[in-house]
């Protein structure tokens, strides 16, 4: 049904007439609704008791609040659909301690955050040029370490283009050890591999 159809127009506002006549192309371009539910679409007749009849509105008015109301659900699930899909910044890294690292052809930085209530230390670890594993099983892993001995883990990771950016969180005093490295592990390996990064 075209808008001149459902509205008319002769007694609006040029305003108001170019109002509706953007809502109705709006729903235009949305579509019919979907098909009814065969329930639905032959109920069952009424019985006597549940006649009930309401007063018509004229027709110029019901057109106006049907347009009104599709604006709203149109506007409702849009609203909604930007607030779920829009991106949130992640939280700032508070580091209390910045430490660097390097290997033969990449380099990370290591933030350590102050320790939580729990007595857990937050980390965050950012990677440049480290390769991307070719096996899905395939991972980074962090470890602590003491006189250059591995002896902690901290975490385990996949790099993902250029930049890598992962954050952990560990229980271990940091007073036992004296540096960090990064060693690329198999898939099924869980003693330390080689080393790629290192303090």
């Amino acid at each position: 049904m075209s808008f001149d159809e459902l509205v008319g127009g002769d007694d609006l506002s040029p305003e108001e007439e170019a109002r509706l006549r953007r809502v109705h192309e709006l729903l235009v371009q949305a579509g019919p609704p979907p098909d009814l539910p065969p329930t639905l679409e032959h109920p069952q007749a009424p019985t006597e008791g549940e006649i009930i009849q309401f007063p018509l509105l004229p027709r110029r008015r019901f057109a106006v609040a049907a347009v009104a109301a599709a604006l709203l659900v149109v506007v409702g699930f849009g609203g909604g659909y930007l607030v779920g899909h829009s991106k949130a910044k992640p939280a700032q890294f508070a580091a209390r301690r910045v430490v660097a690292m390097h290997g033969q052809t990449a380099l990370a930085v290591l933030k350590i955050a102050k320790a939580d209530s729990g007595g857990n230390w937050p980390m965050e670890l950012q990677v440049s040029g480290l390769a991307s594993q070719r096996n899905r099983g395939d991972y980074y892993e962090l470890w602590a370490t003491k006189n250059g001995k591995i002896t902690a883990p901290c975490g385990g990771f996949r790099v993902h283009g250029r930049t890598t950016s992962v954050r952990f969180t560990v229980p271990y005093r940091f007073e036992n050890f004296d540096g960090w490295v990064v060693t690329v592990q198999p898939e099924g390996v869980r003693i330390p591999g080689r080393v790629v990064l290192s303090t």
